[in-house]
């Protein structure tokens, strides 16, 4: 992508001199351009992405160097630049301080993940506690009614009509605390358990 700057109404460019140009040197490479088709814009596009991806490859840097005056140049100014020592030193703490970013960014983010987790273990424990031990002591307590419910209406249905099928006991331990307190109401009114159980 080339970006130009220019006068906004006409759209007149400032010159050739102003403009930006976006490589992209992370995705895969196109293999290179042959001699003959190595003119124009894509080219020099090429060359640059060569030259940015592979500077500490001095074949290819010789490559470059031969195939365009600009490369000798860029190959050149490299060279110098990597034999200046404050060059190198300025280079060299970019690297340093890159480094100390990413571990700074790493240790952060550790840092956060671990708040976060300590956070949500404390809350979710303190939480869950109480959430568990009131929902725990109202469905013991709804529970325990249920079962004593049950209890005393299978004990009046033995006393009225004696022994009770299976089938009868299981549909009572199955049965709603609703179910339970209309079976009560009807153990003294109805003929039969099947009456009751209606």
């Amino acid at each position: 992508m080339v970006f130009e700057a220019g006068e906004r109404d006409s759209r007149t460019p400032f010159g050739e001199e102003l403009s930006i140009h976006l490589l992209q040197l992370g995705a895969p490479q196109r293999q290179a351009l042959s001699t003959s088709e190595a003119s124009g814009y894509d080219a020099v596009v090429e060359r640059w992405a060569r030259f940015f991806t592979r500077y500490d490859d001095p074949v290819e840097l010789e490559r470059l160097a031969a195939e365009d005056p600009m490369m000798a140049l860029a190959k050149q100014t490299l060279e110098a630049l990597s034999r200046d020592p404050e060059a190198r030193r300025r280079a060299q703490r970019r690297e340093d301080d890159l480094r100390l970013y990413e571990i700074e960014l790493r240790a952060n983010l550790e840092r956060a993940t671990q708040t976060g987790w300590n956070q949500g273990w404390d809350e979710g424990r303190t939480k869950g506690w109480d959430e568990g031990r009131t929902k725990g002591w109202d469905e013991g307590r709804t529970k325990g009614c249920n079962e004593g419910k049950a209890a005393l209406l299978l004990r009046l249905l033995t006393k009225r009509f004696g022994p009770l099928p299976q089938a009868v006991l299981t549909r009572v331990d199955a049965a709603t605390s609703e179910q339970l307190d209309a079976w009560a109401e009807r153990v003294l009114t109805e003929p039969t358990v099947d009456d009751v159980l209606t």
